[in-house]
């Protein structure tokens, strides 16, 4: 029998962190058991789950949006020397402080590199920091990112647009597109909308306006609360919110009447079957699983044209666009959906087909797995 590979997979996200690193992860490790011996190098916030993983401390400080970074001790720098040098390929889910290190410690113990980028570093980290150093801190994180980028054996970006921009900001290593995909079988359209909101004690009468992921600066969350309470005759309507945050971003929601917050959950695809429609209104995304999935469950999307989704998503077919800035373009955008129901069936449907027929995770994982297993074959 041919000896499995040791791969070692490396992210800055785990349980019970819900987001699309973390999905990703697990359809990956879902689908290459067979392949690879596999070991995780992953963030500690308190919930244990799954074999062969390495936890890093976390820093009860330094937070970023609601995310803690890694605690620099000389115990987790052991932990992670040790798990690279136990690992014949290391790949890499990032970035923040843990996949970066892992890059750092992989390079210099002359391990082969897969580096899959789910986020671009200096778009998302410059949100946080004060207007005066900005620009600083954004060319410096891209700096770093850069010299980091080209310590990789591999970069595998989501989409084209992706690989030709950091083609241009400095990427030298070897690129290639490797798209993300969906569980279309997990996520449908419910076959009955008010059966789906009586079982999340929603009431069935009123509309749901719904968004999966971080309520967060980053992904502009606050615009779409301003958007919500611009709607008139508020008590026809509930904001779902599917997902957590720092509390300085979350209070706003809670104490917004018709606004539900649900914390991290492991089944999102029943929150999204009883939505009536689907925002994501992000400032910064690659590919948006979040939005794949609402897609896939037969949503009418309305969206920011950030990332990959202004080339998934079609004007009018399958979604509606509206301006990042704008709360009051937003709430007329809401508005036609809710006069529309014509209109939010033929988005919605047209939003399934075209997750049907475009993503999958099985074509997906399986060519992620084709592209490690030849990196690792290579002299």
């Amino acid at each position: 029998m041919n000896k499995k590979p040791k791969l070692l997979v490396v992210a800055d996200s785990y349980y019970p962190k819900v987001d699309g690193t973390l999905k990703f992860m697990e359809e990956f490790l879902k689908r290459t058991g067979k392949d690879f011996e596999t070991s995780l190098l992953v963030p500690d916030y308190g919930i244990k789950k799954g074999r062969n993983v390495t936890y890093i401390k976390l820093s009860k400080i330094f937070k970023i949006s609601g995310y803690s970074s890694l605690k620099l001790s000389f115990s987790n720098l052991k932990k992670i020397k040790k798990a690279i040098k136990e690992a014949e390929i290391v790949f890499i889910q990032g970035p923040a402080l843990i996949s970066y290190l892992g890059i750092y410690y992989s390079y210099r113990y002359k391990k082969k590199t897969v580096f899959y980028t789910h986020t671009i570093a200096w778009e998302l980290f410059e949100k946080f920091v004060p207007l005066f150093i900005k620009k600083l801190f954004y060319n410096l994180i891209k700096k770093i990112s850069m010299m980091l980028y080209n310590h990789c054996s591999e970069i595998l970006v989501p989409y084209h647009e992706l690989k030709d921009y950091i083609r241009n900001a400095g990427v030298k290593s070897e690129i290639t597109v490797a798209r993300l995909g969906v569980d279309i079988d997990q996520f449908f359209p419910s076959k009955n909308i008010e059966l789906s909101k009586k079982d999340l004690k929603i009431d069935p009468n009123k509309f749901v306006i719904g968004y999966v992921g971080r309520i967060s600066k980053e992904k502009n969350t606050h615009l779409l609360l301003d958007a919500f309470k611009k709607l008139e005759n508020q008590d026809k309507f509930v904001l779902l919110m599917v997902g957590d945050g720092p509390e300085s971003q979350t209070k706003e929601f809670k104490e917004t009447n018709n606004c539900i917050v649900t914390g991290f959950v492991n089944n999102v695809q029943d929150y999204l079957k009883a939505m009536d429609i689907f925002i994501m209104p992000s400032l910064t995304e690659t590919t948006s699983l979040a939005t794949l999935e609402a897609m896939s469950s037969g949503l009418p999307v309305i969206a920011t044209k950030v990332g990959f989704i202004k080339n998934y998503i079609i004007k009018n077919h399958n979604g509606i666009f509206f301006p990042r800035d704008s709360a009051t373009m937003l709430s007329v955008k809401i508005n036609q959906l809710i006069r529309d129901k014509q209109l939010r069936e033929k988005l919605g449907q047209n939003a399934r087909k075209t997750v049907a027929y475009s993503f999958s995770w099985e074509r997906s994982i399986n060519r992620i797995k084709r592209l490690l297993l030849k990196k690792y074959y290579e002299n």
